[in-house]
């Protein structure tokens, strides 16, 4: 939509990840294969959107926990009471799945839960950036959402990974834990290879998949009808299924380590 020299800008439905930027590379590495040619002359590492909003989310998190816990109160005030309800719920879920092993992993899942969580929702709030393009000022949405790009989702499934293999590893044994592909029975050895390698697949493409589904979902309801009729629809594409697919994400990954340490108890 144009209005005068301003246009507002609406993403494709379906894009990869914009380059915003380059980061210049001395020359020694201009050969490397993630080097690309910048327009003007050189060579630079690809920053893309993705990368952007990825450390605007960290920025986000880092200052709100720095504030927020920068003076607590025996009588909390309302920011307080956010982040101890926060902290409530992560306690109880991670408490019920983990047992004593929570002290260990609460950093970790908690964590990850809170970036997934706002990753998912960070393009439900309208903030916008602007560009010139031709002469004209263009509006555009400024952040796109990180669990959208497969990217984030593997590195993400990758991290639980490492997890749960230190996990099998410290309690078993590197040979306990090559041993157990062949339990119960030797011709199980094929299957439980497989399964061990679509543990990552299936937390990161489930996550992907249904972050992407979405936007693509309500693009096309905002092509097919008024803004006003698909926007109360953001409520669930958004806010609702941002937070369902944040909590199946941590409770599979609490699932697989849990798997990985068996009946053992947690020693500090």
């Amino acid at each position: 939509m144009r209005l005068g020299a301003i246009e507002f800008v609406t993403p494709p439905l379906v894009e990869g990840p914009k380059i915003v930027f380059f980061l210049p590379l001395p020359e020694f590495l201009h050969k490397m294969p993630f080097a690309m040619e910048m327009a003007n002359g050189g060579y630079g590492l690809p920053v893309t959107i993705t990368v952007v909003t990825t450390w605007f989310i960290i920025l986000a998190l880092f200052i709100l926990f720095k504030l927020g816990t920068k003076r607590l109160e025996m009588i909390p005030g309302k920011a307080q009471i956010m982040l101890e309800s926060i902290y409530d719920f992560l306690d109880g879920i991670i408490g019920q799945m983990m047992g004593s092993w929570k002290k260990k992993y609460f950093s970790y899942i908690s964590t990850l839960f809170l970036f997934i969580f706002t990753s998912n929702i960070v393009t439900f709030f309208p903030i916008p950036w602007y560009s010139m393009e031709n002469g004209v000022f263009q509006l555009a949405p400024a952040f796109r959402s990180p669990t959208a790009d497969l990217n984030t989702t593997v590195g993400l499934a990758l991290l639980t990974t490492f997890a749960f293999l230190k996990a099998n590893i410290s309690t078993n044994g590197l040979g306990g834990y090559l041993k157990g592909f062949a339990e119960p029975i030797p011709v199980m050895l094929p299957l439980n290879i497989v399964g061990e390698f679509a543990k990552p697949v299936n937390i990161s493409v489930r996550l992907f998949g249904n972050m992407f589904a979405g936007g693509v979902i309500m693009g096309l309801l905002y092509m097919a009808a008024p803004a006003i009729v698909p926007a109360p629809l953001h409520l669930y594409f958004d806010l609702f299924m941002g937070l369902v697919q944040s909590f199946v994400f941590i409770m599979l990954s609490m699932v697989y380590i849990q798997s990985s340490l068996g009946d053992t108890e947690y020693t500090d």
